[in-house]
């Protein structure tokens, strides 16, 4: 089969306008041939860099739509808007999402997305977490890895042990191997961790274990600003009613962790402490026992040292709030202070990082606008490995039929 040389007509035309330049338009004609075995010539139209025939737009602007669709999140509706207004290039908010599905339905399955990423670099830890998205009843959760990369998403009905463990057990078939798992403190998480990955060691996220002792002492606090009110109004107090009062405007600053307190704030702390009847200064005390227990303990032992010291001043105000934070560690002490006992878990912050896997779907399905489908949110995340992750040039695989992963700049 002989194939003949693609012509190309460039047609400038030249648009009546005031300004100094004048505006041009190109308007691009290719055609080419070949001859069948029956020695028919036949014609076609061949692919032009950087215009798509089909889309009837150029690829630059499909990397645009992408690139404010996917990585900076921008609503599709936004998007038109910002073409037909910015660019004088009118299209609707169903034109984009055609474009968005259109492009990830050619890309790679998310399996051979996942081997392409181990196969760049080697990850041995894996970062879980899930989430309910808009719109939907449905559970996505999300695996990231140590490179703070988003590896795969799966959605299952819900979140329980069994679809955790298919989805741990469908990474594993990749070729994945874990030795560290992190991920909260959910059960259905812990038991498809162990089950799938038995040698793998598990530290559960930062982020929710500051979460639950956080929530504890801000009800502590709130419980003895509530009784201090109650206590005021009966005794007609004005001095109880006024540390109430002091107590509601600063509750928030009360609750900060010391090194991110700015002056004036350790001043009206101090102040309060000089009128207040000891509460406030056990507190602020008890703060700076978790933060030290966290922030400056380099072994296991030294952590469980600066535990007792706290639960020696957790007694001293006998709240059932602050109780529950001796619970919780007492319950989940391996499990929060694992990265104490293995080298390689970095600090305490490391574990965070599969909630921070959320972050990136939850802003996709801002207003709602995009994110419709099962279908469409995994075409959105196998965009966006496919640009953050792989360099590649999307638009490459319109109408390609292939699963060649190109590896050039966007």
């Amino acid at each position: 089969m002989f194939i003949g040389p693609p012509k190309t007509y460039n047609v400038d035309i030249h648009e009546f306008s005031v300004f100094h330049n004048p505006i041009v338009y190109r308007f691009i004609s290719a055609q080419a041939w070949y001859y069948d075995d029956h020695n028919r010539q036949i014609w076609f139209t061949p692919n032009i860099r950087e215009v798509s025939a089909q889309q009837h737009v150029s690829r630059g602007v499909l990397r645009l739509a992408c690139f404010l669709a996917v990585i900076c999140g921008v609503s599709l509706r936004n998007i038109a808007t910002i073409f037909t207004v910015l660019f004088r290039i009118p299209v609707s908010k169903s034109s984009v999402k055609r474009w968005i599905d259109t492009i990830g339905s050619s890309l790679p399955s998310e399996e051979e997305i996942l081997k392409q990423l181990l196969e760049q670099k080697k990850s041995d830890q894996c970062h879980i977490d899930g989430y309910y998205p808009m719109g939907t009843n449905n559970c996505v959760m999300v695996l990231k890895d140590e490179s703070d990369r988003i590896l795969i998403t799966y959605e299952a009905a819900s979140e329980n042990a069994d679809d955790a463990l298919a989805f741990l057990q469908n990474i594993k078939n990749c070729g994945m191997t874990v030795t560290s798992a992190f991920s909260d403190y959910s059960d259905s998480y812990v038991k498809a961790i162990r089950e799938v990955f038995p040698d793998a060691k598990f530290q559960a996220d930062h982020f929710h274990t500051a979460k639950n002792i956080w929530k504890h002492l801000k009800k502590s606090l709130l419980e003895y600003r509530r009784n201090l009110k109650a206590e005021g109004e009966k005794n007609k107090d004005e001095d109880m009613l006024e540390i109430a009062s002091e107590l509601w405007k600063m509750r928030w600053v009360l609750l900060k962790k010391p090194s991110n307190l700015t002056e004036n704030e350790r001043e009206k702390i101090e102040a309060l402490e000089k009128i207040d009847s000891g509460f406030i200064s056990t507190f602020r005390s008890i703060i700076d026992q978790i933060v030290n227990i966290f922030d400056h303990s380099n072994t296991d032992t030294q952590a469980k040292i600066k535990l007792k010291n706290l639960k020696n001043q957790i007694e001293k105000l006998e709240s059932s709030y602050l109780d529950k934070i001796t619970k919780f560690f007492s319950d989940h002490w391996d499990a929060a202070m694992q990265y104490l006992k293995k080298k390689g878990l970095a600090k305490y912050r490391r574990p965070s990082n599969s909630e921070s896997g959320m972050r990136l779907l939850r802003r996709l399905e801002k207003n709602h606008d995009g994110i419709r489908s099962v279908e469409t949110r995994k075409h959105y995340i196998k965009i966006y490995q496919a640009i953050k992750y792989l360099s590649a040039d999307v638009t490459e695989f319109i109408n390609s039929g292939t699963e060649k992963t190109y590896i050039m700049d966007m």
